[in-house]
Parts: structure tokens; C-alpha cells; sequence
């Protein structure tokens, strides 16, 4: 007797399982070198593989009572709007008494972006990341200490995002460019240097300022590298057509997987909230992927640096090369 067809192994609960595995910490995190220091930062993992089970049970469910492509869309939606809810309840719920992962700043991953209020990441300063390094306040720059997973990751993408940059000085912006399905290109994610760089460093001192934090470390002058989240209406375009692309009805093995990489990048050069965006397309591309392909796919650690700082295209290809060591010759169809 032959065994059960992937479909049936799917929609049986059989086939191949959404596990903390399928969640490895980013390493950008991994700013101990201490094995008990990082192991309570990857059982983050724990809760992610849970809500992505959930997730992508409710959304078989959803997708199989949906009539047409736009209730499709919403069902796709309504999984990613889910995924933002659990990601505000465990900053709500998060054990840490103090910092930016303590519930007193959990209403920052519930904070829409905006045009006047977009996200600024500092790529660089990867000596801040490493074990037992000290603040000199003398040099302001940070001494000493070891490698670590973090500062490691840090000094990569830095010289990843330096390199998007043409020799011409005169250039302070990079836009990545998001190819939709429609034909039309739309302005993700731009990487940010000079005279740019120092704007976006003096904007966010003055926010931290504002809501009484200490700026005192904050470089605002010299060789700087920023991210800086696109425009509303760009981003909103961006995130509508991943969900679109992944709402698709695939039907060869081959396009539902070139639909699920392509809406990772889109939905990277997206975010909606003010925190929490990485965890939350995580925990979504993993739920979407493990019922659009033969099984959970494989996400790097570091997916969200390599969305910021590398070429659609690029993106594309390395992260189907990183499904290789995953089943997906085979899809599965709702």
C-alpha cells in the first residue's frame, strides 16, 4: 500500500513539523559569549514555532472556505495582523524588568510607522557588541572585550551596506528597489551614509532625548551607515502585493516557492510597527511557507540584515540556495 500523499500527510498533521528549530536566534542577539545568556535568548524560538502552528492551522481553515482571490488575500492578512498581535502580547508579557524588551515600552510593537516617525537602525559600531566591552568615554568608542555571534554579524552587514554604495561621494542614499508583480517598482528599505547618515543620527538622538533616554553614546558625526524605512505609501503598495503573491493558487511546486521568496523580501522592506517587525515576518513566513511548500522552510538567522543590505535579486537567490537542505519539491494546495 502507498503512503499518504503530501497533501493528505499535511492536512493529517504527518508531515514534517513547525518546531523552535525552524527559529534560529538571530545572531545579532548573541551579544554574550555566555552559554546560559544565550540560551535564554533562543528559547525565544519556543513561542514562535507555537504561534506559527497555530497560525498556519487557522489559515488552512481560513483558505479552504475562501471563494475567490481577495478573500484569499484577506486570509492571508488577517494570519500577518495575527502574527503582530501575538508579537505585542509577548512584549506585554516578557519577564524582563527593565530595558527595551521590558513590558513598559510593549506599546512601541503596537506603534504604526509613519513618514514622520520611520525606523532608523545604525549598521556599524560593532565593537558595542562585543563581551565585556567598556564605554571610553574619553575616545567615546567602546574598548576591549571578546567577539562575539553579534559583533561579529555586525561587521559583516556593515561592510555589506558600505558596499551597496557607488565610489561617487556625492551619493548619501541607496533605495532597494521592490519589483512587484504588476510591473511597477516600488522603494523599499534605503541604506543611508554621509551628510544622510548624520541627519538620521541627530532625528534619532533627538527622539531618545525627547522620551528622557540617554544619548550620551549616540554617534552623530564621522562614518556612519543608517537603514531607514521607505516611505508609507511605498510600504503599504509593498506589503499588499506580498500578500497578494502569496495568495496566489500555485499550482506547480516551483512557483509556490519562488511566490514565498519573493514576498519575503517585499514584506522586509514593509514593516508596519515601530518594533517587532523581524519576530513577527518570522513567525509569519514560517506558518505561510509550511502550508505553501512540503514543509517549514528555512530562514537564516541574519534574513532581516540580508533584506536590508542586499539587491532584490540577490536576496532572492541566496535565500532559495538556504532551502536546498529543505524538502520542497513538493508543494502543497489549498
Amino acid at each position: 500500500m502507498s503512503g499518504p500523499t503530501t497533501r493528505e500527510a499535511h492536512e493529517s498533521g504527518s508531515g514534517p513539523a513547525i518546531t523552535a528549530a525552524c527559529f534560529p536566534a538571530p545572531a545579532l542577539l548573541l551579544r554574550t559569549n555566555d552559554p546560559v545568556g544565550q540560551r535564554t535568548v533562543r528559547a525565544f524560538a519556543d513561542g514562535q514555532a507555537e504561534t506559527a502552528r497555530s497560525l498556519s492551522r487557522s489559515l488552512t481553515v481560513a483558505l479552504r472556505s475562501a471563494p475567490d482571490m481577495g478573500a484569499r488575500v484577506a486570509a492571508f492578512i488577517a494570519a500577518f495582523e495575527a502574527t503582530e498581535g501575538w508579537r505585542y502580547r509577548a512584549a506585554a508579557s516578557s519577564p524582563h524588568s527593565t530595558g527595551r524588551y521590558s513590558p513598559s515600552w510593549a506599546d512601541r510593537f503596537r506603534t504604526p510607522l509613519t513618514d514622520d516617525n520611520p525606523n532608523l537602525f545604525r549598521l556599524g559600531d560593532h565593537a558595542r557588541f562585543r563581551d565585556g566591552a567598556m564605554w571610553d568615554p574619553a575616545t567615546r568608542t567602546y574598548q576591549g572585550g571578546t567577539d562575539t555571534p553579534a559583533s561579529r554579524t555586525m561587521r559583516q552587514f556593515e561592510a555589506l551596506a558600505a558596499a551597496r554604495f557607488p565610489w561617487s561621494p556625492r551619493v548619501d542614499v541607496v533605495r532597494n528597489n521592490v519589483f512587484l508583480p504588476n510591473g511597477r517598482t516600488a522603494d523599499g528599505t534605503r541604506l543611508l551614509r554621509g551628510d544622510a547618515a548624520h541627519r538620521a543620527a541627530a532625528e534619532l538622538t533627538a527622539r531618545i532625548s525627547a522620551r528622557g533616554g540617554d544619548t550620551s553614546r549616540i554617534a552623530t558625526s564621522g562614518h556612519l551607515i543608517y537603514t531607514a524605512s521607505a516611505p508609507e505609501s511605498e510600504r503599504r503598495a509593498i506589503f499588499h502585493h506580498a500578500m497578494a503573491l502569496l495568495a496566489l493558487d500555485h499550482t506547480a511546486p516551483a512557483d509556490a516557492l519562488t511566490a514565498w521568496l519573493q514576498a519575503a523580501y517585499l514584506l522586509y522592506q514593509a514593516p508596519r510597527m515601530k518594533r517587532g517587525a523581524d519576530a513577527t515576518i518570522r513567525t509569519f513566513l514560517v506558518a505561510a511557507g509550511a502550508l505553501l511548500l512540503s514543509g517549514p522552510p528555512v530562514l537564516p538567522h541574519n534574513i532581516d540584515l540580508r533584506a536590508y543590505t542586499r539587491t532584490y535579486d540577490l536576496f532572492v537567490t541566496e535565500l532559495r540556495t538556504a532551502q536546498g537542505t529543505a524538502d520542497t519539491s513538493v508543494g502543497r494546495q489549498i
